[in-house]
């Protein structure tokens, strides 16, 4: 197989996988209505994106470090596999609980199928091209991000809502094969090679776990090179703080013991993860056989301004992203009453002009090595056109306009920072490779970060709104326990989007995007200050 051949089904392989994953966080946005009547639990139901994109963020660093052990090629077939057991539990739930598991496995397989993807796409090229290989990367993530939702509400409307996951299956099986007779570097991968592989695991001698050398050496992997104790403490300590904002107010009282415990253990587990990483593993390194260690998360990245603030940066626009996509397509629904699959259609108001600045920003890199410019342009965008966004009350040709910013927004920062996080690697650099695959995954770990955080804050602001309203309101309506059997009554008995009920879930609407507002603006914040470095054509035609 001649080298172009060989890199074009590496490319195509990473572009199937990564739509993949990127169809899993928004093909549910329009199942929102639907499960959460189904299961008479809509106040969890953030948790259909949140616990996606929790493990999906947590572990996202983890796979970075598996692929410097195992190989990127085998690690991104092991999350493919992964995640696709996650999506069939998921299609096959009866529950609640069975389908936000299925969610929480297929997240994590997602989290190693979206680091790696990035990582392979961005190494595979020169320097100069990353630009356009991003583009090339997020064009198709973006394209999942519209056609999602659109597809989701089709399966919704006209088969079941487990299509949604059933369709990963298909997919998922076909990038599977491609991934198996293609490599990191772009050339075929011999069957031989999968062979000798099975081969070998098949003639390992498994008498080897009884000996204590064998549990030695496991002890220096997990804790020396995987971090599972920073794994742990991270993992756990985000967790408890999704659950507190997920609880607060629905299961329990914002002053109950259990959400002030969630809120106080959840910061303490971060904080002794970060004391950990940066202080304790490289010092227990040294005392442990005098051996280096491999934390999670390394004090040279997490200090590094440029790495931080654009990573930052990405937090924000995802978390306003999620917030912004997720309740357009509620307005719709919820409010005018269209099917899910015309209110899908509307999400493409903010995918287009995503598309857009991602293409144009490729050309502009590639030419003249620009980066912080094209950050500064997304955080002014969002921040005007987040503004502009909470003026919108469903009509169609007030939100296509008013959502063209946020579109621009989230495709210009989306790209350009994980441009500006990786430039801060010197390319002759020693450990570049080892350093470049962590910062990359670092960068997509605060943006899963995002929308985790925006999928569950969303939820709650939605109901904690509705609430509030609803005990100051004077409607003659039923007495109802639950947000979710007040959508199922305003379902069966809606009179129209003037109606009172509707202007109370309208409200309770544009809080979140008031949401996305802030987070925008704080994204403007750290936007201003990243970094000025540029790619390395600029400076070649500097010199």
């Amino acid at each position: 197989m001649n080298k172009t051949l060989s890199l074009t089904l590496c490319i195509i392989s990473l572009l199937l996988t990564l739509f993949l994953a990127a169809l899993d966080i928004v093909i549910v946005v329009t199942l929102y209505d639907t499960i959460g009547i189904k299961f008479h639990d809509f106040g969890n139901i953030g948790w259909l994106v949140t616990g996606y994109a929790l493990t999906n963020a947590v572990f996202m660093l983890l796979w970075g470090r598996l692929a410097e052990i195992l190989g990127t090629n085998e690690c991104l077939m092991i999350s493919v596999i992964i995640f696709e057991v996650g999506s069939l539990i998921s299609a096959l739930s009866n529950s609640m609980g069975t389908l936000i598991s299925g969610r929480l496995i297929a997240g994590f397989g997602g989290s190693g199928i979206e680091s790696l993807a990035f990582v392979v796409g961005t190494s595979i090229v020169q320097e100069n091209h990353r630009g356009t290989m991003i583009t090339a990367l997020a064009t198709s993530y973006v394209i999942a991000e519209g056609v999602g939702p659109f597809i989701g509400g089709a399966f919704n409307e006209h088969l079941s809502w487990r299509w949604c996951f059933y369709i990963n299956l298909p997919i998922g099986a076909f990038a599977l094969i491609i991934l198996a007779f293609c490599n990191t570097s772009g050339e075929s991968l011999p069957k031989v090679s999968l062979l000798s592989k099975i081969k070998s695991i098949m003639s390992y001698k498994y008498d080897e776990v009884f000996k204590a050398s064998f549990w030695k050496k496991a002890f220096k992997v997990f804790v020396f090179k995987l971090d599972m104790i920073g794994v742990t403490l991270s993992s756990a300590g985000f967790t408890l703080l999704m659950l507190g904002l997920s609880f607060g107010g629905n299961n329990f009282a914002w002053n109950s013991s259990t959400i002030i415990s969630l809120f106080t253990v959840g910061p303490i587990l971060l904080i002794l993860f970060c004391a950990y990483d940066f202080h304790f593993l490289p010092l227990l390194g040294l005392r442990y056989e005098n051996k280096r260690t491999k934390p999670l998360l390394t004090w040279s990245i997490a200090s590094n301004s440029g790495i931080f603030t654009s990573s930052v940066t990405g937090f924000f626009s995802c978390f306003a992203y999620e917030l912004q996509s997720a309740y357009l397509v509620q307005l719709y629904q919820l409010v005018l009453k269209r099917k899910p699959t015309l209110a899908s259609i509307h999400l493409w108001e903010l995918s287009i002009p995503a598309i857009i600045a991602t293409m144009a920003i490729a050309y502009l890199n590639a030419k003249y090595g620009i980066i912080k410019p094209a950050i500064v342009f997304g955080v002014l965008c969002g921040i005007v056109g987040s503004g502009l966004f909470t003026l919108i009350n469903g009509k169609s040709s007030q939100s296509i306009g008013y959502s063209i910013l946020p579109g621009l927004a989230f495709g210009s920062i989306f790209q350009a920072t994980l441009l500006s996080s990786q430039v801060q690697i010197k390319s002759d650099d020693p450990e570049f490779q080892n350093k470049f695959i962590e910062v990359t995954a670092f960068n997509s770990f605060a943006k899963s970060l995002g929308f985790a955080f925006g999928g569950n804050m969303g939820a709650m602001i939605f109901t904690a709104s509705l609430k509030n309203q609803m005990r100051s309101s004077h409607l003659s309506l039923p007495e109802f326990t639950s947000v979710e059997t007040l959508l199922a009554y305003n379902t069966e008995h809606y009179d129209g989007s003037q109606s009172l009920l509707s202007q109370l879930i309208n409200t309770a609407i544009h809080d979140v995007f008031y949401c996305a507002l802030g987070c925008y603006a704080l994204s403007f914040f750290f936007g201003v200050f990243t970094s000025s470095k540029k790619t390395a054509i600029s400076v070649k035609k500097q010199q």
